[in-house]
């Protein structure tokens, strides 16, 4: 239930008028609302009063007309979009009405020269109160439309960059499986469970995160994979420092660098290499490092290489926005990738 509720919330075009944020901003507006009106009267004589007038009932209405609105917003939110604009745009108005009266009694009061209603200040009101209303309201629609677009494309972004498992592993892998199916069979089922490690966590939500612990078991099943490929030519080196409990990352982060670490790096070289994986949990940052041998004269491995850990870095920007670190260096022989992720957006805590 309140998952669906905050679905929801997302999803309505109104502004939360509840958060300081907001209320900030609509004083901000309404006091250079103030201000052009003044000007607009070209009594500069007068400027300083007509401020003080002006503000006071505009940033009145505005207030009294979010408060309103922010009380109202789970009820706004159960209504169509065209029913929860009409009914806030009545709500403004009839505010702007009662203000406007309620102004031209307190100025009797203050000034019995001044005994009834100005018929002609009040409409001046509320005609200045529709224009802005409806266009502000406008704005909003627009802006909750705009905003639902990118989280659509952005959603379908993460999902084309996460549903990758490479056709060329999955031939090699069933290459392998049916060697070993009649000489070693448990192997063979090592390396059926293995796959279906990969295949689960391809599948995974890419709105979710996983644990970090549970991301590199997913690693070692597929090195183990390609270990039964390449042989001795395959050498994995792990440095892990500080403790792995309680950090979460994006599934499917940590085996694409590394599988391509292998087909890129360790694939083209008649000997082989060595892949080093450091990761580091004891400071503010979750930091990464993935090395691989590396030769210049393989452009096309190298390419490859760039459009996929590309790929992976747009990956984290949309989820964790420019809070994260993503470089590559090139050494004489070696590649490297280096990721430093916020530690608090990546604890379970966080995004539980």
């Amino acid at each position: 239930m309140s998952t669906e509720t905050d679905i929801s919330d997302k999803r309505f075009f109104l502004p939360d008028f509840c958060h300081v944020q907001s209320v900030f901003f609509i004083v901000l507006v309404a006091e250079l609302l103030a201000i052009l009106l003044c000007l607009a009267r070209f009594n500069l004589g007068q400027f300083w009063v007509n401020l003080g007038n002006y503000s006071l009932f505009i940033q009145w209405v505005a207030l009294v007309s979010a408060s309103i609105l922010c009380g109202l917003r789970p009820t706004l939110r159960q209504y169509s979009d065209g029913i929860a604009g009409l009914i806030s745009y009545l709500i403004i108005l009839i505010v702007t009405f009662l203000a406007a009266i309620l102004a031209q009694q307190i100025e009797s009061y203050v000034d019995p020269a001044n005994v009834g209603t100005d018929w002609d200040m009040v409409s001046y009101s509320m005609l200045l109160s529709a224009i802005l209303s409806a266009f502000w309201l406008r704005l909003f629609y627009l802006q909750a439309q705009y905003r639902l677009r990118l989280q659509a494309e952005t959603e379908a972004k993460l999902q084309a960059l996460q549903a990758r498992i490479k056709p060329h592993f999955l031939f090699n892998s069933m290459n392998i499986l049916s060697s070993l199916i009649a000489i070693k069979p448990d192997l063979a089922e090592q390396v059926v469970e293995d796959l279906s490690a990969l295949f689960r966590a391809s599948l995974t939500e890419h709105k979710q995160l996983v644990s970090l612990k549970e991301e590199i078991t997913i690693c070692k099943s597929y090195l183990h994979i390609e270990t039964l490929r390449l042989g001795d030519r395959l050498k994995v080196e792990w440095q892990i420092e500080g403790d792995l409990i309680g950090y979460r990352i994006p599934p499917l982060t940590l085996q694409p660098l590394i599988e391509n670490a292998v087909y890129h790096g360790i694939q083209p070289l008649v000997d082989g290499g060595t892949i080093t994986i450091a990761i580091n949990t004891s400071g503010e940052k979750l930091k990464i490092g993935i090395i691989n041998p590396f030769q210049a004269d393989h452009s096309r491995h190298f390419e490859g290489h760039q459009v996929a850990v590309s790929n992976i870095r747009d990956r984290l920007e949309l989820l964790f926005g420019q809070e994260i670190r993503f470089e590559r260096e090139e050494g004489a022989d070696t590649y490297r990738v280096i990721i430093e992720l916020p530690a608090g957006d990546t604890s379970e805590t966080a995004n539980s």
